[in-house]
């Protein structure tokens, strides 16, 4: 009796959401990736752990859609960075670090408010082999604006595509606070897309520019860099599709630093003031029944600036390879090895990446 009293309870709480849920439904989704990961260098030696999010980042998220009649829709997302290895929250424990925005979408096209990833590095991540993922075998490793760069307080819009023809832009004036649009001394992302898509190949060209005030961490670390000089890159970038054969290539021109202020790429630098850094790849996959076969180069060359005063100007090259296969339509696992050979100050420098794991989506 006191079990179909509490079922009866929780059904008349549940009742109202789930009639709100039949007319704007509420999608809860998640990913969970988990691989054994290593790394090999020529001065710390081997060494091998438990890596969460080598292919895709693990999270849960909620995300849902209202039609609000005349063609709008009302749209939201939270989504939450996990480390699958030990439970904890990621983007430095943010509850929805990786995204939490709401936003209106129509024949006008999409406009979104908050938490978001930039318009320019969230084009740039379909014009990889490895999604700019996959450890330093991802096109983020040497064209650093492939790295996913999430802003708070960005107001981003998405035109509608004309003929294959569309164009983003975002503006966050509070990148990393909780002010929102505040005064001069917050620090702000700016970026801009535009995509052109056709049957079997699509092309991108996108921008990404920094504006760290001064008295904040990054405007210091600019200034023991070497100067005050602002972070900004241009990316141009496409892809083509043969049968089972997808071709990728991109160019970055990356001029006085990286617009992250943390570059996870090994033998770089996150500012290089007076400095310019060409960012080139071009790779390829093969699908092949249920498995996809995936490699590709990456070279990245420092010049000018800060960079040739110190001596830093040695080309770096990444060679990379991976295989992933597809248990079902949600669970796949994966391999790849990743050489990269040379720093900017140490021709000789070298690393090894390599991972096997797993993902599964829901």
């Amino acid at each position: 009796m006191a079990y179909r009293k509490f079922c009866a309870g929780v059904a008349a709480v549940m009742a109202p959401w789930a009639a709100d849920a039949q007319q704007s439904p509420v999608t809860l989704y998640g990913v969970v990736d988990l691989s054994l990961a290593g790394f090999s260098t020529q001065e710390r030696g081997t060494a091998l752990n438990m890596q969460s999010g080598v292919q895709s980042g693990s999270r849960w998220g909620l995300r849902g859609s209202e039609d609000l009649g005349n063609g709008l829709r009302a749209n939201f997302q939270l989504e939450s960075g996990i480390l699958a290895n030990n439970g904890r929250s990621a983007q430095g424990g943010r509850l929805f670090g990786r995204a939490a925005w709401v936003g209106v979408s129509g024949g006008f096209g999409d406009l979104r408010l908050g938490r978001q990833t930039s318009v320019s590095s969230a084009t740039l991540a379909d014009y990889d082999a490895f999604m700019a993922s996959y450890l330093i075998t991802g096109a983020q490793t040497a064209l650093l604006p492939y790295n996913a760069n999430r802003a708070d307080n960005m107001v981003a819009y998405w035109s509608p595509s004309v003929g294959g023809l569309r164009a983003g832009v975002d503006a966050s004036l509070d990148y990393d606070g909780g002010g929102g649009f505040q005064t001069t001394s917050t620090n702000k992302l700016y970026s801009a897309a535009l995509v052109y898509e056709q049957a079997g190949y699509s092309v991108a060209a996108t921008y990404e520019g920094a504006r760290w005030a001064d008295g904040t961490a990054q405007s210091a670390a600019m200034a023991r860099a070497g100067g005050a000089r602002q972070p900004y890159a241009y990316t141009l970038a496409g892809r083509a599709t043969f049968d089972a054969f997808t071709l990728y290539a991109g160019w970055s021109i990356m001029r006085n630093g990286s617009t992250i202020p943390a570059v996870p790429s090994p033998g770089q630098r996150v500012y290089f003031p007076d400095s310019t850094v060409h960012g080139v790849m071009a790779g390829a996959t093969w699908r092949a029944g249920a498995g996809t076969v995936m490699a590709s180069w990456q070279g990245s060359l420092p010049s000018g600036g800060a960079l040739k005063r110190e001596g830093a100007t040695h080309t770096q090259q990444i060679y990379s390879a991976g295989y992933v296969y597809d248990l079902s339509k949600r669970t796949n696992l994966y391999a790849v090895y990743g050489y990269m050979r040379g720093a900017w100050d140490d021709a000789s420098w070298h690393q090894s990446q390599y991972a096997v794991g797993m993902r599964h989506r829901f």
